[in-house]
């Protein structure tokens, strides 16, 4: 059996994962799905000091204390980031990395930077501190966060069940975490089997289909899609399952 490691991506927690942990755990798996600080059921630990380093090191004590290996790390969205400065980190712990609709940023890079290179690779530096500057601009009212993302992540509000249940749960992102350079001196996910999952039923061109398109057929990479909006931890819980113990190799 495999041990999962399952982590949420901006405005979620851990939570966001329990239809799917459900069908691991039933399937005989290990399954940890842990909130990032500031978020979540830990949002009361909300602080304009928390950044990317601090969500990182959330999810190589896990693992750490847990004293896990073999480990499939799965980020959705921004944990992407995070998963990629974990496997920077403790790359002999992991088995596969799986990006579930998420980012891979690059060394130098923050989650916002990389976000927009992504999206337009001839963004200048000016631009993107002016970027930087108008988000902590409007995070410092809130107390160094983000308010909630808007549209619910693609979830449609004629499924009530699932769009009630994100929103009653969604919470701030602290700011500093968006803006904070990665510092990847082992490679980021280099050298790990990994996973792209591609979320498809999008009503834009995201950025994530710009790197699922950069990494298909690469080596070391496997590509799929999923007919779904950008929770499809939520929407599709079970097909979302499947393709993570297909990464686990069964």
């Amino acid at each position: 059996m495999a041990c999962f490691v399952l982590v949420h991506g901006a405005w979620h927690g851990g939570w966001c994962w329990r239809d799917v942990a459900k069908i691991l755990r039933k399937r005989g798996h290990d399954v940890f799905t842990p909130t990032l600080t500031g978020l979540g059921e830990r949002s009361h630990l909300m602080s304009p000091d928390i950044d990317m380093n601090t969500h990182i090191l959330d999810v190589v004590n896990v693992i750490e204390w847990e004293e896990l290996d073999d480990v499939i790390l799965v980020g959705h969205s921004y944990g992407g980031n995070v998963i990629t400065g974990v496997a920077d980190r403790i790359k002999d712990r992991l088995r596969h990395v799986v990006y579930l609709d998420a980012f891979i940023p690059e060394d130098g890079e923050s989650p916002a930077s990389h976000m927009m290179k992504v999206l337009n690779p001839a963004v200048t530096d000016q631009e993107i501190e002016a970027n930087i500057a108008l988000r902590r601009a409007a995070a410092d009212e809130l107390g160094g966060s983000h308010t909630h993302y808007t549209n619910l992540f693609d979830i449609p509000e004629d499924k009530p069940e699932q769009y009630d249940w994100v929103k009653r749960r969604i919470t701030r992102h602290p700011v500093r975490a968006q803006v904070s350079p990665m510092k990847l001196e082992n490679g980021g996910s280099d050298g790990i089997p990994r996973t792209y999952i591609l979320c498809t039923e999008r009503p834009e061109r995201t950025a994530f289909m710009v790197l699922a398109e950069r990494f298909k057929g690469a080596t070391g990479w496997t590509s799929r899609e999923l007919p779904t909006g950008h929770d499809a931890m939520v929407t599709m819980p079970e097909e979302t399952a499947a393709l993570l113990m297909e990464a686990a190799g069964g």
